[in-house]
């Protein structure tokens, strides 16, 4: 419910448009909504969503209120409770223990790097934590469902192409620094995402010249991941028994 009501005013303010993509698990919503399938609760459970920033997209559109405030005012009308946790500043928490973060694509060269940023221009706005690898989400193909939330209304989620999202996430799960148990969940969502995709949307092909901005490394994972055909087992002889 809170993630539905998020995204709403995410959505109102213009920014999903333009801004921000919903990454992590709560985009497990929108494929499985493309592939017209339910996938288990096991697999979706989070207490958290992941908003992507990026920061080349241009604000100049945003209502005045949303441009001073950012994120961070968003958030509170959607919950009063939300408040800003860390000295880093990236995440917000509700008295429910929700949990929101902003995230953008740390720059190929860190001497490059402008700091933190931040959506509205006051100081108490979320301010999105620079994390590598994240350029081959914002730069791969997006894709826009309407999801439903428990009571049956809808919100509109902005995602990156599954086939990016599988590949970066397997790509997570080789990470040595990764926490082990996230390293295990990415393995598998990515697993299951390229099942998804080889048994209900076969036309969305990892050498699609759409995902060129994906290292080409990075694409040739995807036969690994790849579900392994089972063969088909003969027919039985009519003249010998079936036992």
């Amino acid at each position: 419910m809170i993630a539905a009501r998020i995204l709403r005013a995410l959505s109102d303010a213009r920014l999903t448009e333009t801004a921000i993509l919903t990454v992590g698990t709560n985009a497990l919503y929108a494929y499985e909504r493309m592939a017209g399938v339910q996938i288990a609760d096991a697999i979706l459970a989070t207490e958290d969503i992941d908003f992507l920033y990026d920061a080349r997209a241009s604000l100049k559109l945003l209502a005045p209120d949303v441009a001073a405030t950012g994120v961070a005012g968003l958030l509170r009308k959607v919950d009063r409770s939300f408040e800003i946790i860390g000295k880093d500043g990236f995440r917000a928490t509700n008295r429910d223990g929700y949990i929101v973060d902003l995230i953008t694509p740390a720059p190929k060269d860190p001497m490059l790097s402008r700091g933190r940023k931040r959506i509205g221009s006051e100081a108490g706005d979320l301010t999105a934590v620079e994390i590598e690898g994240l350029n081959w989400l914002v730069n791969a193909p997006k894709i826009t469902e309407i999801v439903m939330d428990q009571r049956g209304y809808p919100a509109s989620m902005i995602v990156p192409d599954p086939r990016a999202f599988a590949l970066h996430k397997f790509w997570l799960s080789k990470r040595d620094d990764r926490n082990p148990a996230k390293r295990r969940r990415d393995e598998a969502q990515a697993g299951l995402i390229v099942g998804l995709l080889a048994k209900h949307l076969p036309h969305l092909r990892f050498d699609d010249p759409a995902l060129a901005a994906l290292p080409r490394a990075l694409r040739d994972e995807a036969a690994r991941l790849a579900p392994a055909r089972r063969e088909a087992a003969p027919e039985p002889s009519r003249l010998e028994p079936d036992w």
